[in-house]
């Protein structure tokens, strides 16, 4: 397996234990994934039952925690037949684990003895519970104001966290400073090849089938993009007849993705949002969220606070307690149904990408204001 960079094509060995080309560029693996119904480990009941499909074998894993096969549930929402799929119950409270047990055994198989992760609290919250369960020292940086839950949540685990004033791109700065042991899950070739993970469980979960429509944020796009890639693997591999439609969604408060599907070019800045986990003002995968988003006929849609507040309370009528950044997946999909490109009988997957406990504090607040 190597490494590639999509933006100049030169490839790396992957034991080079490099994230970033030379030319600045992100990297990706060459893996070809090779996966169909008789591959399934059907003994295993986590994401690892489709681990033919991946570069790391379950055998060869260091640090899991049985990671995936989250629930997917039937939700009665007006306007459309609603899934859940909770990744909100993954063993750290999001999906970024489904990425980063990738990462982590990967780089552990290396000879790594120190990780370093900048996040906006998910991500750092994930790569410091594997750490604490593989004994790996780690250090974190986070933006200052992250939510409590997640910042208590990260220091528990017996991580060094290090809060940064400024914006997202400003923490990843100052956690790239470390070389030697940098491994930001929005710049590591290996977290697509475990959100990957989410397409074949969507997959089995629907029959093997794959579902009419998904519905996810997208900060960086790791969750929409993973889909794609995993689904698009299942399409190559004669294990589905189409991809399903893809819908990404973004805070109208941090937007670039968003801009950059509708050509908006006004220069307007950003400001702060509820939806803290979507906050990245400069993804380096914009661009491929963007053309994936295409591809499958979906949109890419934003959100303002408004909405995303009342789409927390309504989900929390459901019984979903969700992050205010999941919650603006459900905004999303209130918009679709409004402009009628869902309607009652659209079968519609979203993907509830953290959950509300870690920010209980923020979400007692939201939940106050009238």
């Amino acid at each position: 397996m190597n490494f590639i960079c999509p933006r100049c094509g030169r490839s790396y060995p992957s034991d080079d234990l490099r994230w970033r080309c030379d030319c600045g560029g992100f990297l990706m693996t060459d893996h070809v994934a090779r996966i169909t119904r008789e591959d399934i480990k059907a003994e295993r009941f986590n994401m690892w039952r489709y681990d033919a499909a991946y570069p790391i074998s379950y055998e060869d894993l260091s640090v899991t925690f049985d990671e995936g096969l989250t629930p997917l549930v039937k939700i009665p929402a007006p306007g459309c037949r609603l899934r859940a799929k909770m990744d909100s119950l993954m063993p750290t409270g999001s999906f970024k684990d489904r990425g980063t047990v990738m990462v982590v055994n990967f780089l552990l198989r290396h000879g790594a003895v120190k990780i370093t992760e900048d996040s906006s609290g998910n991500a750092g919250a994930s790569v410091a519970g594997y750490c604490a369960l593989g004994k790996i020292a780690c250090d974190i940086y986070i933006p200052k104001g992250t939510s409590y839950g997640k910042t208590v949540q990260i220091r528990s685990y017996g991580a060094a966290v290090h809060e940064i004033e400024g914006t997202r791109e400003d923490v990843a700065a100052a956690a790239q400073k470390d070389t030697r042991s940098y491994a930001g899950h929005n710049w590591h070739p290996m977290f697509l090849e475990g959100t990957k993970s989410l397409a074949y469980e969507l997959w089995e979960q629907n029959g093997f089938n794959a579902p009419e429509n998904v519905v996810a944020v997208a900060g960086n796009g790791s969750t929409i993009l993973g889909v794609y890639y995993g689904f698009r693997d299942l399409l190559r591999n004669g294990q589905i007849e189409k991809m399903p439609r893809l819908f990404a969604v973004q805070a109208e408060n941090c937007n670039p993705i968003y801009r950059e599907y509708k050509g908006i070019t006004d220069g307007k800045p950003f400001s702060k949002t509820v939806a803290e986990g979507i906050a990245l003002a400069a993804p380096n995968k914009g661009s491929l969220v963007v053309g994936a988003v295409k591809e499958t006929g979906g949109e890419i849609l934003c959100a303002g606070e408004r909405e995303i507040v009342a789409a927390l309370k309504e989900a929390a009528s459901f019984g979903l307690f969700i992050e205010p950044t999941s919650a603006a997946a459900y905004a999303g999909i209130k918009e679709l149904i409004s402009r009628r490109v869902l309607n009652d009988q659209s079968d519609v997957i979203m993907v509830v990408s953290g959950n509300g406990l870690k920010a209980s504090a923020e979400i007692s607040e939201l939940c106050g204001e009238e």
